[in-house]
This record gives C-alpha cells, structure tokens and sequence, in this order.
C-alpha cells in the first residue's frame, strides 16, 4: 500500500518555491553563450534547483509537524 501525503506550501513558501522556478527557467532559457558562462550558469541553476529543494522539504517537514528535521541538508548559521 503506497501512503500519501497531502502538500500544502503555504503562500510565503509557494511564492518563495515559484520565485526560484522561475529563476531556474530564465537561466535555463538558451543563448550564445562561452563555455565560461554555460558553466556559470549551470553551476547556478544546481544552487537555484537546492535551494527549490529545501523549501519543499521544509514545506514537507511542516506539514507533517517534523519542525526540527535532524537529516536536514539545509544549516541556519544565523
């Protein structure tokens, strides 16, 4: 039996999670570009799609009331 869950991202987070989708797709979109740049932007569009990442996944611990996630990739050194 296959369990789901129903996700809900609230409206700071949905706005944050399509704010970085959209970043991604605009890096993504196609140019003349030197291999400098391609690379650049890869490298940006891995740290943008990370980014997306946590926020679902935080997003996904909220809602399942996990407030402190242990196995967290993301660090708040703040």
């Amino acid at each position: 039996m296959t369990q789901v869950i129903q996700l809900v991202i609230e409206p700071p987070k949905l706005r944050q999670a399509r704010n970085l989708t959209l970043a991604i797709m605009n890096l993504a979109q196609k140019g003349m570009l030197t291999p400098e740049q391609y690379q650049a932007r890869l490298e940006a569009v891995g740290i943008l799609a990370q980014e997306a990442h946590d926020v679902i996944m935080d997003a996904v611990v909220d809602k399942i009331g996990g407030g402190n996630d242990p196995l967290s990739r993301r660090t708040n050194n703040t």
